[in-house]
């Protein structure tokens, strides 16, 4: 499974956000995910204080061994 982490850094509290996306589009350029992580703030959709920290897609596989129930 792929998944788009969108972080968000609050550098004066100390906070951090985080927007995940199941799925991303397979052909997403870096300059897309900034434009879209610029948007998101804009929009008021990230609290105000919040600027942009880290974006990465992150694939996870899992082995079920056993499944009970």
């Amino acid at each position: 499974m792929k998944r788009l982490f969108l972080d968000f850094v609050n550098q004066q509290e100390g906070k951090r956000r985080r927007i995940t996306i199941q799925s991303p589009k397979e052909d997403l350029t870096s300059q897309q995910v900034s434009q879209a992580m610029d948007a998101l703030i804009t929009l008021g959709a990230i609290p105000t204080g919040y600027v942009k920290d880290r974006a990465a897609i992150v694939e996870t596989n899992s082995n079920e061994f056993f499944n009970l129930l």
